[in-house]
């Protein structure tokens, strides 16, 4: 164990620097993490004594590093854009945070339309939560149908001011 020990530090004081170079021309940024993976499969080697030329061995085991962990990232780029498309699937069910900032930004719009005079506000609330048409909430109400538009552009007009901060 102590011969295979000083055999791999021998190689590894002797062909360093070269793989670095070597390593570097392929994958630059990781060049180091590529010799040491080549280091490491030497060093799992069962019969070291078998291989006849230890430089040739670990640019061969340098250049496959290099390759596999070119092969690794292709695949983790590949799944990280399918994992941020699968993040761009809206789920039915909000996460707490968005909740959160839903209710708050009801609150804030439910304040903005207290400020409104009553049948606006009412008119309003008829139509973008309840659903009802223009048609439906004159008729309802017995007001024209050119003022309940009025009412819901000008409830509308005076919940964006404020929410832009002017109202």
């Amino acid at each position: 164990m102590a011969r295979k020990q000083n055999w791999f530090e021998r190689l590894f004081l002797s062909y360093q620097r070269e793989l670095l170079g070597f390593a570097g021309q392929r994958l630059d940024d990781a060049a180091e993490d590529v010799v040491q993976e080549a280091y490491l499969r030497l060093l799992e080697h069962e019969e070291p004594d078998s291989i006849l030329n230890p430089r040739a061995y670990l640019y061969r085991v340098t250049a496959n590093a290099a390759v596999d962990l070119g092969r690794k990232r292709q695949i983790r780029e590949l799944y990280a854009a399918q994992v941020e498309d699968f993040d761009a699937v809206c789920s039915p069910t909000p996460s707490p945070e968005t909740e959160s900032a839903n209710s708050q930004l009801l609150q804030q719009c439910l304040q903005v339309l207290e400020r409104l005079p009553e049948i606006q506000r009412h008119v309003f609330l008829l139509h973008r939560i309840e659903g009802y048409s223009h048609r439906e909430i004159a008729e309802t109400l017995k007001l024209p149908r050119r003022t309940v538009e009025r009412y819901c552009a000008k409830a509308l007009e005076h919940c964006l001011a404020a929410m832009d901060g002017e109202g």
